[in-house]
């Protein structure tokens, strides 16, 4: 639990020093909006072709805090503090019947898995063309 605790306060400073520098650069932003229900995304594949993004994350009625983490395929399962894509995790943590948007996540192609490491769910594939 204090290893849980540990990574979220560092997930939170990564974003909101990648926050600045994401608002910056916040012009030909596509949203993405990923609903959350009790242990799964409702969009359970994406299919995206390279550009700039920014994910909504709404919480659908579960009784805890939720989130959003993104890495690259090959990186799937491995240390999500050195791994994940910083942007990516949302600004705060989605209580339950709100949204929260993650910063701005510039994705090349390939092959990335998208995942909410607090509710926890599968993990899913995004393909970048």
């Amino acid at each position: 639990m204090k290893k849980i605790i540990s990574a979220l306060i560092i997930i939170c400073a990564l974003f909101m020093n990648q926050n600045l520098k994401a608002q910056a650069m916040e012009k030909n932003v596509t949203i993405i909006e990923l609903t959350q229900t009790e242990g799964q995304f409702e969009t359970q594949n994406l299919e995206l072709t390279a550009g700039k993004y920014k994910f909504r994350v709404v919480n659908k009625d579960v009784d805890k805090d939720l989130g959003l983490a993104i890495q690259k395929k090959e990186d799937k399962g491995k240390d999500l503090m050195k791994t994940a894509i910083p942007t990516a995790f949302t600004s705060a943590f989605v209580k339950k019947g709100k949204a929260e948007y993650s910063g701005v996540v510039e994705l090349k192609k390939g092959k990335y898995v998208y995942f909410c490491p607090l509710n926890p769910t599968p993990y899913y594939n995004l393909t970048v063309k």
